[in-house]
C-alpha cells in the first residue's frame, strides 16, 4: 500500500474567468504552502419519517460546503497572488524593468479561482472551483517563527480527479519575508515599542446560494461588506494609544515589511482606524503589556478605501 505523502502535496492555482468553471486553457501556478485544508462537506439529513418501527430510515445528502485555510508564507513574490485572490487586480506601475509597484484595493467583486490539491505519488487530484477569500489573517510578531499568513477559502464544487487539471504550472521563485523586517506607524510616526500586530480582513462572503439542479454545490458566492479588524500588542510604557482609544480618535496604521537585499517591500496601509478603549491589567511581575483592537473604515481619506496593500518586487504583473 502506498500512502500519501504530505511533503509530495502541492496546491495549484487558476483565476477563473467564469465563476464555477475552469478555463479551456488554464494557465495557473504551483503556490508555497505551509498546509492546505481545503475540503468538501456534505451533510446527512436526518430522517424523521415514521414508519411503524423504532429504526430510522436511511437519510438523505444535503448540500455540500467547500471551505477550508491554507497557510502560507508570506513571501515577496507569492503573496501577490493571493492579495489578488483578496482583492482582485492592481494597479501595476510598469517601467519595463524591475521593480514594479502593484497597488491592491478592494473593488465591487473578487475574482473566483480553481484551487487544487495535489497528491502526486498517488495520482489524485481534487480541483475546486468557484474559489474565493473569504477572510486573509496574518500577525506580524517578535519571534522566531516564519511569517505567516492564514487564507480562508470558500468555495463552489469539487472534482475528483486522476490528472491534474494543469497541463505546465508555473512554479514561482520563493523569498521569505521576515519578521525582523516589520516596523509599524501610527499617524506616520513609527512605533518602537509594539511587539505584535494582528490584521484580519473578512470579505463577507454569502455562502448560503444553493440553486436547484446545482448538483448540491453552490451556485454563487456573491461579495459583502468589508470588515478589517485587528490588534496591537505594545510595551506599556506611555498613554499614547490608550488616549486615543479613550479620546475615540481616528488615527492610521501602516505595516510594513522590506527586504533591504532584494529591494521588495509589502506595505499595508489602513488609513482611517479607531482603537477600542482597553485599559491594562497586571498579569504579574514582569513587564506589563497593553493590547488594544482597531476597526479599519472609510469616511474621507484620500486613498477611496479601508485598506490599501502596495507590494514592490520583481513580478511584472499579477
Amino acid at each position: 500500500m502506498v500512502q500519501a505523502q504530505g511533503y509530495r502535496g502541492r496546491l495549484a492555482l487558476a483565476y477563473e474567468t467564469a465563476y464555477g468553471t475552469a478555463p479551456v486553457s488554464p494557465s495557473g501556478f504551483i503556490l508555497p504552502i505551509t498546509s492546505s485544508k481545503i475540503a468538501a462537506k456534505q451533510t446527512l439529513i436526518e430522517d424523521k419519517t415514521i414508519r411503524g418501527v423504532r429504526d430510522v430510515a436511511q437519510p438523505g445528502l444535503g448540500n455540500i460546503d467547500v471551505q477550508g485555510p491554507v497557510v502560507v508564507p508570506v513571501d515577496e513574490i507569492n503573496i501577490g497572488y493571493w492579495l489578488k485572490g483578496l482583492f482582485g487586480s492592481p494597479d501595476t506601475t510598469d517601467s519595463g524593468t524591475a521593480p514594479y509597484t502593484h497597488t491592491f484595493k478592494p473593488g465591487f467583486t473578487q475574482p473566483s479561482m480553481c484551487l487544487e490539491q495535489q497528491f502526486p505519488d498517488i495520482g489524485q487530484y481534487f480541483l475546486y472551483n468557484g474559489c474565493k477569500v473569504s477572510k486573509f489573517s496574518t500577525a506580524f510578531e517578535v519571534s522566531n517563527q516564519d511569517l505567516q499568513a492564514t487564507i480562508d477559502i470558500m468555495g463552489g464544487k469539487e472534482t475528483l480527479r486522476e490528472a491534474s487539471f494543469l497541463v505546465e504550472p508555473i512554479i514561482r521563485p520563493m523569498s521569505k519575508f521576515g519578521a525582523f523586517m516589520a516596523s509599524i506607524l501610527d499617524d506616520g510616526q513609527l512605533l518602537a515599542n509594539v511587539t505584535k500586530v494582528e490584521l484580519t480582513v473578512d470579505t463577507g462572503l454569502d455562502g448560503s446560494v444553493y440553486t436547484l439542479g446545482g448538483g448540491g454545490f453552490r451556485g454563487s458566492l456573491p461579495e459583502g461588506m468589508l470588515a478589517v479588524t485587528g490588534t496591537v500588542t505594545a510595551i506599556f510604557d506611555s498613554m499614547a494609544l490608550l488616549d486615543k482609544a479613550v479620546a475615540g480618535a481616528t488615527s492610521s496604521i501602516e505595516l510594513n515589511l522590506s527586504n533591504p537585499l532584494s529591494g521588495n517591500s509589502l506595505n499595508i496601509l489602513l488609513p482611517e482606524i479607531i482603537y477600542e478603549r482597553t485599559s491594562p491589567g497586571i498579569d504579574g511581575p514582569k513587564g506589563v503589556s497593553i493590547s488594544l483592537s482597531f476597526r479599519a473604515f472609510y469616511n474621507t481619506n484620500a486613498s477611496g478605501v479601508s485598506i490599501v496593500a502596495t507590494l514592490v518586487n520583481s513580478e511584472p504583473a499579477y
